[in-house]
């Protein structure tokens, strides 16, 4: 349905309730300030923005058990050095991988963005739902990733349900996303590559992807099944089919329980993908010498499998939590990182695992609510971790080009309470430093293997008033 659809059935719906006398529904809302700072290794670019923007959303009553909702996002960039002339020409004219997305990462001119995000009906019966127009949904792969200035919205239809204390369900079919940090929505097979780098083919010669506005597919279904509502145990399972393009299966397991003052926890979690239809354009399935595309997703036989593993300790109000994940040799793990960050255990702010195979990751975290020290509202969460990867030009494992790294993040939150509750502050400390090969030779100038991928500390400070 297109929004002008829902829109009218918003109409409607307020009109009944005019005529009906009934409250006029409510008004969410958040302000939001983020400031973002690039620090690269010398000699390459630094780059620094401040976005100032938020959201008003309306909520309509419910009448019949019907809710509508409408929802504007905007964000405008109040200081930076983004442009598309500040590009980096030791790395092939790159631009800012991050602070750009504060905005608009098509069009690095762009000094402010505004659209809808949020326009859908939902009708709900005891702890069942039906949800249908332009939503966010919050899932494994696909969720709002929202560490930017707008998140990442999705159409269709979603089903929620609740079967029993033990059992839930969610089903869904999408066939449009607005990816963040780009102006617009875009359907399932065009929002492939926008806004984001396509990487390379995994095919054995070296050929940049080539998938952007060149995939066919008739949009992304999703299914889970959960056993366990609380949170001593559970088993959760998610099925992710992009018709024509891949299929993805992913199992999460945890248990928890109490060991006199400790608990202890312990998770396990399985990925398995492969290539569908004919991964989204037929003309990869048919290579000769001369007519190397790279227009497919996935190549034909492409899979991958991924293992994570993690246990974790908590003692009053700290926990420490230790972490592994590998990909096999089968294939890179690949999921549009424009729908979503992923759910690895070893994922950290700031980096992904998306395009990567034959690897291995390890992460360790500590986290401290500091109520016990009298400073209620702050939270802080620390993290290492160590991600090994194949050589950054062997595409069949390394669509990115990412050398092996380390990265270290230091997460620290505040909630104010009182005359500002719902005022919450973040600060975000990341940093990226290369392990692996990343074919730098002193005093040249070839830094594709380090810009925008590693030797970066990065800064980040948000505030968010919601009301």
């Amino acid at each position: 349905m297109k929004l002008s659809g829902i829109t009218a059935i918003l109409v409607v719906m307020l009109s009944s309730h005019a005529q009906d006398d009934v409250s006029f529904g409510k008004l969410q809302g958040q302000i939001r300030m983020f400031t973002m700072m690039e620090d690269n290794q010398k000699p390459l670019h630094d780059y620094e923005a401040t976005a100032l923007g938020g959201k008003l959303l309306y909520l309509t009553p419910n009448w019949n058990r019907l809710q509508g909702a409408i929802g504007i996002y905007t964000t405008h960039f109040i200081k930076d050095n983004i442009s598309s002339q500040n590009v980096e020409p030791l790395a092939s004219n790159k631009n800012s991988r991050y602070a750009v997305g504060l905005v608009d990462s098509i069009n690095y001119d762009a000094r402010s963005l505004t659209n809808i995000g949020e326009a859908y009906v939902r009708y709900q019966y005891e702890k069942n739902s039906i949800t249908l127009g332009q939503m966010k949904l919050d899932t494994p792969f696909v969720n709002p990733q929202d560490g930017r200035m707008i998140p990442t919205f999705e159409q269709g239809i979603w089903v929620n349900s609740v079967f029993s204390n033990d059992w839930s369900g969610q089903a869904g079919y999408i066939n449009a996303f607005w990816n963040r940090n780009t102006p617009e929505w875009k359907s399932v097979e065009d929002s492939l590559g926008y806004g984001y780098e396509m990487g390379n083919s995994s095919l054995e010669t070296a050929v940049a992807g080539n998938y952007r506005g060149n995939t066919s597919s008739d949009g992304l279904f999703v299914a889970n099944i959960r056993y366990g509502l609380s949170k001593e145990f559970y088993v959760d399972v998610w099925d992710y089919y992009l018709e024509n393009i891949f299929n993805l299966s992913y199992v999460d397991v945890g248990y928890t329980f109490p060991y006199g003052p400790i608990e202890l926890s312990y998770g396990a979690q399985y990925i398995y993908q492969h290539e569908s239809g004919d991964g989204g354009n037929s003309e990869d399935n048919s290579i000769t010498s001369n007519t190397i595309k790279a227009k497919s997703y996935m190549q034909e036989g492409e899979k991958s499998t991924t293992y994570g593993v993690k246990t974790a300790i908590k003692y009053q109000n700290s926990k420490l939590t230790f972490a592994y994940n590998q990909t096999t040799d089968d294939g890179r793990f690949l999921f549009p990182r424009e729908w979503g960050k992923e759910p690895l255990y070893t994922f950290q702010k700031r980096e992904r695992s998306d395009g990567s195979g034959n690897c291995h990751a390890w992460l360790t975290t500590f986290e401290h609510n500091f109520s016990g020290q009298g400073f209620n509202g702050l939270d802080m969460m620390a993290g290492y971790g160590e991600y090994t990867k194949t050589d950054p030009k062997e595409w069949k494992y390394n669509k990115y080009g990412h050398p092996s790294y380390v990265q270290w993040n230091i997460d620290v939150f505040y909630r104010f309470s009182g005359t500002l509750k719902g005022l919450r502050a973040e600060y975000l400390l990341a940093r990226k430093v290369a392990r692996g090969e990343t074919y730098q030779i002193p005093g040249a100038s070839e830094y594709n293997y380090i810009f925008r991928k590693n030797g970066i500390t990065q800064q980040n400070f948000i505030l968010n008033y919601d009301f």
